[in-house]
């Protein structure tokens, strides 16, 4: 019986110092298929044992998730080996304002700086921005940033220009007439000012440019200096005249003979209208040229129509004369008559 004890004594030492090293192989045996894998999701590096073959088995086997905007500096499918470093690199969050305008939330990298935002924003709103404080500086989870927009308006404000008036005094238009030979028009003068906002506030103003955009027109008036009767030059550029016709012309005179007047009568010297006959009066046909009507008749002078004659009808003018030798003399000729304005 003894025998029998000591017999399974040594039999059961033999099988616990077979099982001791088989359990210790197979214990080191699975810790060597593990690969050392080390992740950093957002902070410092953390090792990871894992029997996965791949990034993305890794990833759900340690639960990982990535948002669409995530990076990893990996492929899913790369292979992993002892020792990799993959790193996640999540998007963040930030508030940015322009202006008074509504905030608005963002998202971006990390290690973005404000200068990137800035000029993202600038390219997207379509408008200079300006930053108070560390461009450079990198973006923060939970970040407000505000920015001032720059912008510049041009103002143009025109006043006008008063144009001068000149009075030509000529015997090309008879006394007591005048006639505006040229019309006067003011000019233009603008003035051009930059105005500078930021923030929508206007910080500065600054006239850039003064312009005279029309020149002003001088207005010229022509004042009559010649008298009834006067002789002038028909093609100066101060006269004046609606039109010009061709008559036949007669002379006539006060006398009983042209008349039938005597010194003695109330009418004598006086016209159909009313008027004393001098040099310068004829008549006419008051259905072709009215009474009143001012006219310059060649080599006669300045005239008015303020008489009429039972032989005058027609285009035909009897141009009074002073002297009865003077009206014989000039007898019956065409002449040009020019209606004034």
């Amino acid at each position: 019986m003894k025998r029998l004890k000591t017999a399974a004594v040594a039999v059961f030492a033999l099988l616990a110092t077979l099982a001791f090293p088989i359990g210790s192989t197979s214990f080191v045996a699975a810790e060597n298929a593990l690969t050392q894998v080390m992740l950093r999701d957002g902070g410092e590096y953390v090792a990871h044992l894992t029997g996965a073959n791949n990034v993305s088995d890794f990833f759900h086997e340690v639960g990982i998730q990535l948002g669409d905007a995530d990076r990893v500096n990996y492929a899913k499918a790369t292979p992993l080996w002892d020792g990799i470093n993959i790193s996640i690199l999540r998007e963040l969050m930030f508030n940015v304002q322009i202006d008074n305008d509504t905030v608005l939330t963002k998202t971006t990298m990390p290690d973005t700086t404000v200068e990137q935002i800035l000029m993202d924003l600038q390219q997207e709103k379509n408008v200079a921005l300006l930053y108070d404080g560390e461009h450079a500086r990198t973006v923060n989870e939970g970040d407000s940033i505000v920015f001032a927009s720059l912008r510049e308006r041009l103002e143009t404000e025109t006043s006008a220009i008063p144009y001068q008036t000149i009075e030509n005094r000529t015997s090309a238009v008879r006394q007591g007439s005048s006639h505006v030979r040229q019309e006067g028009m003011a000019g233009e003068h603008a003035v051009t000012t930059q105005v500078i906002y930021i923030g929508g506030e206007e910080v500065n103003r600054e006239v850039i440019s003064e312009d005279i955009t029309m020149e002003p027109v001088t207005e010229i008036i022509d004042i009559g200096t010649a008298r009834l009767g006067a002789l002038t030059d028909v093609t100066a550029p101060d006269f004046h005249y609606a039109r010009r016709v061709r008559m036949e012309a007669t002379a006539y005179t006060a006398g009983f003979g042209c008349t039938g007047k005597h010194p003695d009568d109330p009418w004598y010297r006086i016209t159909a209208s009313g008027r004393e006959v001098e040099h310068g009066i004829v008549a006419v046909d008051r259905n072709v040229i009215p009474l009143g009507t001012q006219l310059y008749v060649e080599n006669y002078g300045f005239a008015l129509a303020a008489d009429v004659g039972g032989a005058i009808r027609g285009y035909k003018i009897d141009l009074f004369m002073e002297d009865l030798s003077d009206a014989l003399r000039f007898g019956r000729r065409n002449v040009y008559v020019w209606i004034l304005e």
